[in-house]
């Protein structure tokens, strides 16, 4: 074989090796130290758009959840409120009851009629003072839309009417009751009858939309689990693979290094016939 000075081929194949090997080992390094497979979009570029769609979506997912869980405490706020006015109607009831009554004298129903106003009244204020990050809840009817993905269609948005709960609302109808006198008492009693079932029928809707909203953020739940560890499996790097590559790097940059030194006696040959 010739020995050349110019041109020695020999060691520019060791050069070129050498840099391979280099850029291997940094390559696993990289990948190592920052855990994941894909840093770049040079390093795959269908996988990190993959892995980017995924994730904006699992963020959208996941805002949406917790979007799902404030509506769910704003629910238990509103049915909370529902409990105390349908506690004090049920002892509009008994007042009603009472009154009706022909045993009890006109100051008799005078002190139960005091009553029975002022639990009338105490329902009106609950009602009007029911609110969720200060937004009413049960002083007038509207509508409330929940937000449980990322998309606009009904599948990721959900409603609920929540009513006009007042004292003085037309859904109640309890303003110009009073139990003074016997008939008064009398006609009082299917009113109130009327709007405490009006009041459960809330009561049981609330709490229809509410079991849902809670199937719905465990589904949410699951659902970014899943789609986080699909992203996972794309963009994150494999550490008993990327450590086997990293050494086999190693190995082989060591061996071309050695070979380097060999190969320097083809100048030591050209040398030694100069001498």
């Amino acid at each position: 074989m010739p020995a050349r000075i110019n041109h020695n081929s020999h060691l520019r194949q060791v050069h070129r090796n050498l840099d391979l090997h280099y850029s291997g080992a940094s390559r696993q390094v990289e990948k190592l130290s920052s855990g994941r497979r894909v840093n770049r979009s040079s390093d795959d570029p269908a996988s990190l758009s993959l892995a980017d769609g995924i994730n904006s979506e699992v963020r959208a997912l996941a805002e949406g959840g917790r979007n799902v869980q404030q509506s769910i405490q704003m629910l238990q706020v509103a049915e909370g409120g529902l409990s105390e006015i349908s506690d004090m109607i049920r002892r509009m009831q008994e007042l009603a009851t009472q009154a009706a009554s022909t045993t009890y004298n006109v100051n008799d129903r005078y002190a139960i009629n005091r009553e029975f106003q002022s639990l009338k009244s105490e329902v009106e204020r609950i009602a009007e003072f029911t609110t969720y990050n200060g937004i009413p809840l049960l002083s007038e009817e509207q509508e409330f839309a929940i937000q449980a993905g990322p998309s606009e269609t009904s599948n990721d948005v959900s409603r609920i009417v929540l009513g006009d709960m007042r004292a003085s609302s037309p859904r109640l109808n309890l303003e110009q009751l009073a139990i003074g006198t016997v008939l008064s008492a009398q006609g009082a009693i299917d009113q109130l009858q009327q709007a405490q079932e009006g009041i459960l029928g809330e009561r049981n809707r609330i709490a229809a939309f509410q079991n849902r909203l809670v199937l719905s953020a465990a589904t949410t739940a699951s659902t970014v689990e899943k789609m986080g560890n699909s992203e996972s499996e794309i963009r994150d790097a494999d550490i008993a693979q990327s450590m086997t590559e990293l050494t086999q790097s190693q190995i082989m940059s060591q061996t071309a290094a050695h070979f380097a030194l060999q190969v320097d006696t083809d100048m030591e040959r050209i040398l030694s016939l100069l001498r």
